[in-house]
């Protein structure tokens, strides 16, 4: 597994706790059970009218990219998907139709988060260690200018209008927000504790920020750049979704093998759903009826039932699973496998 360096205000004995019981339970009871694949076929329409809880997540196949990607973000118009090698320094651009790897682009010091601007003319590539964004121009596939940010930037979220992206400074405990039209940076927001995971509401009023050292969530009007409430979730939130209807955000707590699902109307935790160890990402299916979520310590992905919150089936994946996208109209799954040095294309089957 590749380094990942803590945040504040953690101690060693509580960041090895999880590994600790996750060996435990492996010597006893041995490698998760992965869901039984159905033969692929046509892909399955979760929302279609069929229960929910007879689907289950299916690996369609596995793609070879860098070493220990992190993020992964389809382009717009879904034909090229972007990778952040951490190991490498390079991103990788995947043929999201013949599902291989066609090219690798330099950028700067381990390449974390990952998002389009423009149209997507040009990709903003987080790079954690150099502590700036590398901007690619995607038809020259190069990069044309570097972008000094906060420290130990990871995550990148363009706002829906395109107008601006937010980017997780989190050794500065800040958002840093980039101009897109002159990619220069023009407001820095202070949040919580190791700020991870950014999304936007669709309307790109809000933002909602994952602050992993804080065990906190972090509102922003996006107008004014202030944080307007902060929701306690549990023990060191990363990943975070926005429903499409903008009235549910996911997020996955990290050590807590929990995913907190948040009221967006009130800005408080409705529910708590048990998932597997160490979360990370969370994406949609079609229909926004069924979501993912990836567990990076147990090396599989679960889904679970938006509407009951509750776990459905799971499907064991590649060594050390972090963060997701949906593809187009959410009818499969992109997952980084940072271990293992791959990409899996996951969907559902019934």
């Amino acid at each position: 597994m590749s380094p990942d360096r803590p945040g504040p205000r953690r101690s060693l004995a509580r960041r090895l706790l999880p590994a600790i019981l996750a060996c435990a339970v492996l010597a006893t009871t041995g490698a998760p059970a992965a869901a039984v694949a159905a033969p692929v076929g046509a892909l399955p329409g979760a929302a279609s009218g069929a229960h929910p809880g007879s689907v289950r997540p299916v690996v369609l196949a596995t793609i070879d990219v860098g070493l220990n990607p992190r993020m992964v973000a389809f382009a717009p118009g879904w034909r090229q998907a972007y990778v952040t090698n951490a190991g490498s320094n390079t991103v990788s651009i995947i043929d999201v139709r013949r599902r291989t790897e066609i090219d690798t682009i330099p950028v700067g010091t381990f390449p974390y988060g990952v998002g389009f601007v423009r149209k997507g003319a040009f990709a903003y590539i987080a790079n954690r260690d150099s502590d700036d964004v590398s901007v690619i121009d995607t038809a020259r596939r190069e990069v044309i200018k570097t972008i000094p940010v906060g420290d130990a930037p990871r995550g990148v979220a363009i706002a829906p209008n395109g107008r601006f992206a937010y980017v997780s400074s989190t050794g500065s405990g800040a958002i840093t927000v980039i101009d897109t039209a002159t990619h220069t940076v023009t407001a820095t927001i202070a949040v919580g504790l190791s700020p991870r995971g950014i999304a936007f509401t669709p309307s790109g009023r809000a933002a909602y920020v994952a602050n992993s050292d804080s065990d906190t969530v972090s509102v922003i009007d996006t107008a004014a750049h202030t944080v307007t409430a902060t929701i306690a979730v549990g023990d060191e939130p990363r990943g975070v979704l926005v429903t499409p209807d903008s009235r549910t955000v996911y997020v996955s707590n990290t050590l807590g093998g929990t995913v907190s699902v948040i009221n967006a109307r009130r800005n408080t935790v409705t529910a708590t759903i048990t998932v597997g160890t160490n979360p990370r990402g969370l994406a949609l299916h079609t229909g926004n009826r069924i979501a993912y979520v990836a567990n990076s310590g147990s090396d599989t992905v679960n889904i679970f039932d938006t509407r009951t919150n509750t776990v459905l089936g799971e499907v064991a994946v590649g060594d050390d699973p972090r963060y997701t996208a949906s593809g187009p109209g959410g009818r499969f799954l992109y997952l980084t496998n940072t271990g293992s040095h791959s990409v899996s294309v996951l969907t559902l089957a019934h």
